[in-house]
């Protein structure tokens, strides 16, 4: 089950509940996965018009690591195709952000107008 205070977010496809997150083990075979350090990651991740689909597709193939372990790169495909690039990319966004609230954090404090409330 997703749970947003560990990191992880729910991704459903169907009638199926899946469980994102982005746990040091699932970044770091993210970076084998894409031979890229998480910072280079997360500036693809931030330019959508540099964002592949194989991409995305490897995102969700580490982001499932922890909870759904030995899911192949294609049964992620299928998956993306059967729930949508769109919500896809917003729930692994989601589990990103949750994978790094320190960043957020600091974020929100560099910029008071974020901060208004």
């Amino acid at each position: 089950m997703a749970n947003p205070l560990r990191g992880s977010v729910p991704l459903q496809v169907g009638d199926r509940a899946f469980t994102l997150s982005f746990s040091i083990n699932a970044l770091c075979e993210l970076e084998s996965e894409l031979d890229q350090p998480v910072a280079s990651i997360i500036k693809t991740i931030q330019t959508p018009e540099a964002l592949r689909l194989s991409t995305v597709r490897s995102l969700v193939w580490a982001g499932l690591q922890d909870h759904h372990a030995g899911i192949s790169l294609v049964e992620v495909g299928l998956m993306i195709s059967e729930a949508g690039l769109q919500p896809t990319i917003a729930k692994v966004g989601e589990a990103f952000r949750l994978a790094f609230p320190q960043a957020e954090a600091a974020r929100g404090k560099a910029n008071p107008r974020r901060a208004k409330g």
